[in-house]
């Protein structure tokens, strides 16, 4: 097996672990939105904004992080 085959099949698994943990990050960002709805409804609830802010912080950074990753890897699938 060459190398080019190599690096184009661990760009495609390393694609599919990427997928999948968008999967994950999204089922999580709905949590999140949801957990806003429901301080929206109830402006009165215990909430520690600091952590929101910083939980929604780490999803985005996650999401941008995972598209960089799946853009290098389909570049890799192309160029092997």
């Amino acid at each position: 097996m060459g190398v080019t085959l190599m690096n184009k099949e661990l760009a495609r698994y390393i694609n599919t672990l990427l997928a999948e943990r968008e999967r994950e990050l999204n089922k999580e960002d709905l949590s999140y939105k949801e957990c806003l709805k429901q301080k929206n409804l109830n402006p009165k609830a215990e909430f520690n904004s600091e952590k929101f802010f910083a939980w929604g912080q780490e999803l985005s950074w996650e999401k941008a992080m995972i598209y960089r990753g799946q853009k290098a890897m389909d570049y890799f699938e192309e160029e092997g």
